[in-house]
């Protein structure tokens, strides 16, 4: 529940990259960060959908 404070995108956590790299699940990071397309504004990590990310914006 810490990472959600930190978040605060309000949304259901499960696939977003913060609760990825809390719960230490490296090879499921590796999967959704392989050709990144979107950047979070939260937390500056990359990932492939904005699905995986709490405020994504694409990379231009």
């Amino acid at each position: 529940m810490e990472d959600q404070k930190k978040c605060r995108c309000g949304a259901d956590h499960h696939g977003h990259l913060c609760m990825l790299r809390s719960n230490g699940l490296n090879e499921e990071i590796a999967k959704v960060t392989s050709k990144p397309e979107f950047y979070c504004f939260t937390c500056g990590g990359e990932a492939n959908c904005a699905d995986n990310l709490c405020e994504p914006a694409k990379i231009e």
